[in-house]
């Protein structure tokens, strides 16, 4: 049990010492430069692949000393067996885990939506409380609506006004239609095309918006590197005024720490994958050791012979020198 242990405390801290060190930072900047990014994702790999190397590395080294200190002998009589049972089971169980991580990222909200989001909340709920408008919606809403509605009835009316014909002496108090002034000819009243797509995109987020004010998990836990972008721009109509402005200090600031609570809630979720299936390895090694037993060599099983001679031969000469000493009364 002790020795599970320690592969568990030695993986556990490789892995820790992956992200801490190893693991390139990602920030906005490069994730909005395709070259930048290019260039991340290349390293990424790169120390991807060192990680792998290493919790390789470390559990080999950490199972041939279980088994020497179990066995006995030399560490070159279990290196074969140590080896045997680290790179076959590590390389086809948490290598194919990576590979797989890799190529469906979606995989890792199994557990970012709920570790990852438990570590974020609270600093993801404040910023998005911050940035997006709140009572407002409704009102904005209805605003953009009347202004654009009313603004169609003035038009429309002036438009009628002044393509109706002023009656003349001559004609009837009912003059007859002209064929130019036809109910289809009509202005209608709608709203031009640029208030249209504000319309547009004031509906588009709120139909996204709507869900956050009921939990805002279902915003958070949709956002990774990869699209963070997207979100970004489709919540842009819904943030206060102040934030509007793209380039202002304080809405870089916010976009800045929201995409690194993404980053980190995206990397729980994936270091969450690399330790349950370390435990599940740490499980298999551990048993493979103990139902193989020790199989040692000739001159191993001699040596520990002579050593258990050795012993005996001690305790027999601590009984014989040792004096009892009885007082008769």
């Amino acid at each position: 049990m002790a020795s599970s242990y320690l592969n568990i405390i030695s993986f556990i801290i490789t892995t820790i010492l992956y992200y801490l060190s190893l693991k390139p930072k990602l920030d906005f900047s490069i994730r909005s430069d395709n070259k930048k990014y290019e260039e991340y994702i290349g390293s990424q790999y790169l120390y991807l692949g060192i990680f792998f190397m290493l919790v390789m590395l470390v559990q080999f080294v950490v199972n041939t000393t279980i088994i020497t200190s179990n066995c006995g002998g030399n560490i070159t009589d279990n290196i074969g067996f140590a080896g045997l049972i680290t790179f076959i089971p590590w390389t086809l169980i948490f290598g194919v885990i990576i590979i797989v991580l890799l190529i469906y990222p979606g995989f890792k909200s199994a557990f970012s939506d709920v570790i990852g989001y438990f570590y974020v909340s609270s600093s993801a709920n404040r910023i998005i409380t911050e940035l997006l408008v709140n009572k407002d919606l409704e009102s904005a809403l209805d605003t953009s609506t009347n202004t654009n509605t009313s603004g169609g009835d003035v038009i429309n009316n002036s438009l009628n006004t002044s393509s109706s014909p002023s009656p003349s002496p001559n004609t009837s108090s009912s003059p007859s239609p002209s064929p130019n002034t036809s109910p289809s000819s009509n202005p209608s009243p709608n709203m031009t095309g640029g208030e249209a797509i504000n319309k547009k995109q004031l509906e588009n987020a709120a139909d996204a918006i709507v869900k956050i004010f009921g939990n805002s998990s279902i915003l958070i836990n949709q956002m990774v590197p990869e699209n963070f972008t997207d979100y970004w721009k489709i919540l842009t109509p819904l943030m206060k005024s102040k934030y509007q402005n793209s380039s202002s200090e304080e809405t870089l600031q916010l976009r800045n720490e929201l995409f690194d609570l993404v980053v980190i809630r995206d990397n729980i979720g994936e270091a969450m994958w690399y330790i349950y299936t370390g435990l599940l390895l740490v499980s298999i090694t551990q048993m493979k050791i103990a139902t193989r037993g020790c199989v040692n060599s000739q001159a191993t099983m001699e040596k520990n012979y002579q050593d258990f001679l050795a012993n005996e031969k001690k305790t027999q000469d601590a009984k014989a020198n040792s004096t009892q000493t009885y007082t008769v009364t």
